[in-house]
């Protein structure tokens, strides 16, 4: 079954890390907390209470709210990304016979509303993303198996049947990302709802314009 909130994969790749029920109970109360109030605003008794713990098993845990901040971060990295990136190829799979509209489309709207639902938790990584190279790099390697993979397949065929120009997929999936990246962030950083009709009717039409044969 395909999740589609930050949230739940989070929860769920805590389970794959050796980590105490109270150190996930912690984690998973910080992003709940972090996502909803801020960082700054969250307090350490916030969190114990949330997460059913005494504050001082949360500072002998992570001695800082820094320290639970990197401790969420690196399994945003090495699970909650490439599981997202997962479930980002088999939508991709499902998709191989539309034409190249329909597939812009779809994939746009997929990914729109993944950014729509998880606003508050893609709002913390972003702003980690600035000052951690790591998450950089994961993003580039999620954007080298979309090209070998799937997304990479149904772009080749739509250059065989005439549908697309011949530039490297690399090109073609960076101007796709980037477009459906430029509405990401804009809703993420402002903290405004994202119109992803709108949105994506918009994007189509720039990519379809750059894109089409």
């Amino acid at each position: 079954m395909v999740v589609n909130d930050v949230q739940s994969l989070f929860s769920a790749s805590l389970d794959e890390l050796e980590l105490t029920e109270k150190q996930k109970a912690v984690l998973r109360a910080s992003l709940q907390l972090f996502a909803k109030k801020g960082f700054a605003d969250t307090s350490t008794r916030e969190i114990a209470e949330l997460a059913g713990v005494a504050e001082g098993t949360v500072y002998k845990q992570f001695k800082t709210k820094e320290g639970i901040l990197a401790a969420i971060i690196t399994p945003f990295i090495q699970q909650v990304v490439p599981k997202a990136a997962t479930e980002f190829l088999v939508s991709i799979e499902q998709s191989a016979s539309l034409n190249l509209e329909q597939f812009l489309r779809t994939i746009i709207i997929n990914r729109l509303t993944f950014v729509s639902d998880n606003l508050p938790q893609l709002r913390i990584f972003i702003q980690q993303a600035l000052t951690k190279p790591e998450l950089l790099q994961q993003f580039g390697k999620m954007l080298t198996s979309l090209i070998a993979g799937p997304l990479g397949k149904q772009l080749q065929k739509y250059q065989k049947t005439g549908e697309l120009v011949n530039l490297s997929l690399t090109r073609i999936v960076q101007y796709i990302i980037t477009t459906i990246l430029g509405y990401g962030l804009a809703a993420i950083l402002a903290d405004q709802p994202l119109e992803i009709k709108k949105a994506s009717d918009e994007a189509v039409v720039f990519l379809l314009h750059g894109l089409k044969k």
